[in-house]
C-alpha cells in the first residue's frame, strides 16, 4: 500500500511539474520571424506573457515591423502536454499570431525557447525569460 501511494506520488509529480513550470508572468525578449525566402523579421522586449495555473492566461504584446503596430492584449487559455504549449483565444476574438501550438526547445527555469510554424514555410521563434 505505502508503495503504491509513493509510486502514485512521484507520477502526480512528474505530470504537474512541468505545467507549474510556465505557470507565471514572461517576459517576451524576442519575437523573430522567418521564412524559406531569407526574409527575417525580428522584434526585442515584445510584452508580456501570464500563465495562471487554472489554465487561463493574458497576452500584453506590443511591437512595431515596418512602420506597422501590433498589439495583442486579450486573455486566453493554455494546455501543456509534454513540450507542446497550445494557446488559444477566447471566443469571438480576433485570431492572434500567439494562438497557436508552440513547441518548447528550450526550458531552462527562468528561460524558454518557443517555436511554431504558420503551416507554410514561415518559423515563429519566441525568447522568453520569467519576470
Amino acid at each position: 500500500m505505502k508503495k503504491s501511494l509513493c509510486i502514485a506520488a512521484i507520477a502526480a509529480f512528474i505530470f504537474t511539474g512541468c505545467s507549474q513550470r510556465i505557470v507565471g508572468t514572461w517576459n517576451v525578449d524576442k519575437y523573430e520571424v522567418n521564412n524559406q525566402k531569407g526574409q527575417n523579421l525580428t522584434t526585442t522586449n515584445a510584452g508580456k506573457i501570464t500563465f495562471n495555473k487554472n489554465g487561463t492566461g493574458e497576452k500584453k504584446i506590443e511591437y512595431s515591423i515596418f512602420s506597422n503596430d501590433y498589439s495583442d492584449a486579450r486573455p486566453f487559455t493554455w494546455k501543456l502536454q509534454d513540450s507542446n504549449l497550445t494557446i488559444t483565444g477566447m471566443k469571438n476574438d480576433k485570431k492572434s499570431d500567439f494562438d497557436k501550438t508552440w513547441i518548447i526547445v528550450t526550458d531552462k527555469g527562468d528561460r524558454q525557447v518557443w517555436k511554431s510554424t504558420d503551416g507554410s514555410n514561415t518559423v515563429q521563434v519566441l525568447q522568453l525569460t520569467k519576470d
